[in-house]
């Protein structure tokens, strides 16, 4: 009884010492934008504002830096990719789970291998690929929409096709034998049975999908153009040659954080849901 009082009392502590390691930065982050600019700079550190706290940071961002325009990139680039990536990856998981045909392992062993890959190995090629086809063609490629959410697609399916996968895998084959006795042709057992039935895995894909656009700063920085500039980029641009500008930088981060600290508030129990049920059920 007592061994089991001390374990509880230093599982409590750790857990508490793991809570102040990830909140106190992220509450000196949000604090911080409502400091003075001086505040900001100074060698002595305190959590709150001293003098008082000011609300001119969040107005400011907007008129030095066309923050809105690299909101609205972000946006339609990264909503797309999450589209892209549930559609493809429910499709093609559905096939790997329910169909037999010769290759399939090497197929899913070759996806698994892509993920032992760092991105950076693909950034010339990619470059490389726009550009010839540019020629070939004679249609603008590189930094357009196109170019960015065809790269996030590639990028983000293997390991959405995988769990899409491993969700079909846990559900039952009979539910869609059953409907197809009732007069349901395959195609639509898939779409009236088991597609209601994986949307918590549909909600983990998009926000996977969603996020690894959103954050990307390697191929946005060489694939997109002053029109097609993502936020990720964009907070450079309160930097110039002799200073940073923290205050303006740390306020544009609370604020593109927002959409994916909302995406995980309200769909959260739905991300759980997708990311473990493959994993235990049967």
């Amino acid at each position: 009884m007592k061994y089991r009082h001390w374990k509880n009392f230093f599982i409590a502590l750790l857990t508490m010492l793991y809570l102040a390691w990830v909140l106190v930065p992220t509450a000196n982050l949000v604090f911080t934008t409502f400091k003075l600019p001086k505040e900001v700079m100074t060698s002595n550190w305190h959590l709150f504002p001293r003098e008082r706290w000011v609300t001119q940071n969040y107005r400011d961002i907007w008129k030095i830096v066309p923050l809105a325009r690299y909101l609205k990139n972000s946006l339609i680039i990264s909503l797309a990719t999450m589209v892209v990536a549930v559609i493809l990856s429910g499709f093609a998981g559905y096939a790997l789970s329910r169909f037999t045909f010769r290759g399939r392992r090497l197929f899913e062993g070759s996806v698994l291998l892509t993920q032992s890959f760092p991105g950076i190995l693909f950034l010339l090629p990619y470059y490389l690929l726009f550009i010839y086809l540019e020629r070939l063609i004679g249609i603008e490629i590189q930094g357009t929409y196109a170019a960015l959410i065809f790269t996030y697609s590639t990028f983000s399916l293997p390991f959405c096709l995988l769990l899409m996968k491993s969700y079909f895998d846990s559900i039952p084959k009979d539910i869609e034998e059953a409907a197809m006795i009732d007069g349901c042709s395959p195609m639509s057992a898939f779409f009236r049975v088991v597609v209601p039935l994986t949307i918590p895995a549909v909600t983990a894909v998009g926000i996977l999908g969603f996020i690894r656009a959103w954050n990307d700063v390697l191929f946005a920085s060489v694939l997109s153009n002053d029109k097609t500039r993502t936020v990720a980029i964009g907070i450079n641009d309160y930097a110039s040659q002799f200073e940073v500008q923290w205050h303006y930088v740390l306020t544009a981060g609370v604020v593109v954080s927002i959409p994916v600290v909302a995406f995980f508030i309200l769909l959260q129990k739905h991300i759980v849901q997708g990311l473990t049920a493959g994993a235990i059920k049967g």
